[in-house]
Order: C-alpha cells, then sequence, then structure tokens
C-alpha cells in the first residue's frame, strides 16, 4: 500500500534537536544536512513511485527517505551497513 511521507513537515516533540545544547544545534544547521534536506530531500516526488505498491497490505517506507539515502550513500562513498550505522546515529544523515 502506497503512502506519501509527509510526517518531515512537522517537528515532532520528542525530537533530538530540541534537547541538543544550542551551539552544536547551530553548528548543524550551518551544515550540508539542511540544504540537502531543503532542496532535494524536499523536492523528491513520491507520487510516480505509487505504481510499484499495491492496494492492500503494509504502508510503504518513505520513498522521500529510501532516495535520500541512496544519494547519500553515493556522495559520502558508504557501503550499504556503513549507510544504515549512519542513518540511525549520525546526525547530519537523520536530518
Amino acid at each position: 500500500m502506497f503512502r506519501e511521507n509527509v510526517n518531515h513537515l512537522q517537528k515532532s516533540l520528542f525530537e533530538s534537536t530540541n534537547w541538543m545544547n544550542p551551539r552544536i544545534n547551530a553548528k548543524l544547521d550551518k551544515s550540508w544536512a539542511p540544504i540537502f534536506y531543503k532542496y532535494v530531500f524536499c523536492n523528491i516526488d513520491e507520487k510516480p513511485f505509487s505504481v510499484l505498491y499495491s492496494d492492500t497490505g503494509r504502508p510503504n517506507f518513505p520513498v522521500n527517505i529510501a532516495l535520500s539515502l541512496e544519494y547519500i550513500k553515493h556522495l559520502k562513498n558508504y557501503s550499504d551497513d556503513e549507510l544504515i550505522d549512519n542513518f540511525y546515529f549520525n546526525y547530519l544523515v537523520n536530518y
């Protein structure tokens, strides 16, 4: 079942950047991550991928996240395992 990812448009109350040190948060805001989010992640159109999913079953993993991770994998020359580790534990990739 295809479902478009719109969860990223509203910040979570429990997002880790909310309790982050303000200096570190400011440094994060000056990194490549917000630029990537604004110009790449937010501009990925997920609708063309809807034909790949059936009408029943569990909702899909967000296409914009999957494509963004693939871009980052090639930009940073990560292996698949390194990419997954960075997705879970690296603020820049997870941004």
